[in-house]
């Protein structure tokens, strides 16, 4: 999760312990804020808050009214951690400091948006995003990454069988199995979507592998009350953790994306080769059908400037024919019959929103191919650019699976355009996405 340095965004306004109450308002009804720091020279000697001085005689010092029992956020302090203290001491605003140095003031308000966007309200775990700030800043220190991608099995048959809220006490509790596992010197935790979890640890290989073990086994072992005598089980891919040599002109979110998308393709692997049924004490293992998984490859991308107005087309389409014969038969996961979609948009924008447009424009052209209930929403366009050859494009973003939302990111490298590949990492984030939704249609088995 960020710290209070990386949401810093301006100097703090402060006032004389000698400063009247009058002059304290006037800065605060200036600025906007509803507290000032109260500096003594260099020493900060605590706050004073707006609600203090409603009613006060206006020629007052500020020295008399000044709260002294306030604590100091440090600047290197999670938001998270920052929270915690705001709310065990009920205050709304507290001083930052860096080696006992005042450098700004933040409150509640500066928290909640990077809270609310990085922390689950069911598990408590942190979403995707803060895992790969952590992730990427080990990357680029040279630390090799392991990704533990979790996944749990059949949960789609509990909510249907036991409903949402024995569906939820069942997450919350593989949250707290998972999370009194990790050490958090080594690993991340993250709800990555769904009834998705996803670890990144700096461990060696063979730890992450036994850290696997024992999350498979502690889930299995778990009780639920209302789950009468079924048990909750887990699959967990694996990928990472094998390089030896530094990697040159690194793109450190392709990497990240790239062990993901492996760990998680290892996961659906190991759900995909056999069952086993159970006859007396004899065990029968029969092999599934596997649906071949289509994949979406982009035909053309136009975008045409029109003054400061960006007109875009997409054109889409599955990457072989066989693909489009494998869909016919059913029609529950994508829609039939359709083998090229294309979509157009246009908005008043400048360079940079013009790759966000064409992102847009193409998870558009991609609704014409899922099937109801089923989307996609783009959350950031990062433009990276390199020293090296080609920059980047990574797309972050959701696939709606009904009521399910799971957290996808795709990667580009810059060739042609900058337009085409910001549709390409579009397509690299949900073509795995269509790749699970098909393995799991109840039809194919």
């Amino acid at each position: 999760m960020k710290t209070l340095r990386e949401i810093q965004r301006r100097s703090p306004i402060w006032v004389n312990p000698k400063h009247t109450v009058e002059s304290a308002v006037i800065l605060m009804k200036g600025h906007k804020i509803g507290s000032l720091a109260v500096m003594d020279g260099d020493n900060l000697m605590g706050m004073i808050y707006y609600d203090q001085l409603l009613g006060t005689d206006p020629n007052l010092v500020v020295e008399e009214l000044v709260r002294k029992d306030i604590p100091s956020l440090d600047v290197n302090m999670s938001i998270k951690e920052a929270a915690q203290v705001m709310t065990v001491h009920k205050l709304g605003r507290l001083p930052v400091v860096e080696q006992d140095r005042l450098v700004g003031v933040v409150s509640q308000g500066d928290l909640l948006p990077e809270i609310g966007r990085s922390i689950d309200p069911l598990t408590e775990l942190p979403w995707s995003d803060s895992m790969r700030e952590w992730a990427i800043e080990n990357l680029k220190r040279g630390i090799e990454i392991t990704v533990l991608f979790i996944d749990l099995d059949n949960f789609g048959q509990f909510n249907k069988q036991y409903g949402h809220i024995v569906g939820d006490q069942v997450l919350k509790s593989v949250a707290e199995i998972i999370s009194s596992l990790v050490d958090d010197q080594s690993d991340f935790l993250c709800r990555y979507g769904g009834d998705e979890f996803c670890i990144t640890t700096i461990r060696p290989a063979d730890d992450a592998r036994d850290l696997a073990l024992r999350i498979r086994n502690r889930i299995k072992d778990m009780n639920i009350d209302k789950l009468d005598a079924e048990r909750v089980s887990c699959t967990i891919g694996q990928f990472g953790g094998k390089r030896v040599k530094e990697r040159e002109q690194v793109h450190y979110a392709a990497t990240l994306n790239s062990l993901i998308n492996l760990a998680s393709r290892d996961c659906t692997e190991q759900k995909k080769p056999s069952e086993t049924d159970v006859l007396g004490d004899k065990a029968i293992v029969k092999t599934l059908p596997v649906r071949p998984v289509p994949r979406i490859r982009l035909a053309n991308v136009d975008l045409v400037w029109k003054g400061y107005k960006a007109q875009v087309h997409v054109e889409l389409e599955l990457a072989h024919e066989s693909d489009a014969r494998a869909l016919s038969p059913s029609p529950y996961y994508l829609k039939e019959g359709i083998n090229r979609f294309s979509a157009t948009a246009s908005s008043e924008t400048d360079e940079e929103g013009a790759l966000r447009l064409v992102a847009e424009t193409t998870a558009s052209a991609l609704r014409s191919f899922l099937p109801d209930g089923y989307d996609v929403v783009i959350g950031d366009v990062i433009y990276t650019q390199s020293s090296g050859e080609g920059s980047l494009i990574t797309v972050v973003g959701k696939f709606v699976m009904g009521q399910t939302h799971v957290t996808i990111a795709g990667s580009a490298v810059v060739t042609e355009s900058r337009h085409r590949a910001s549709a390409s990492a579009v397509l690299a984030a949900v073509n795995r996405s269509i790749g699970v939704l098909i393995q799991r249609d109840p039809s194919s088995s």
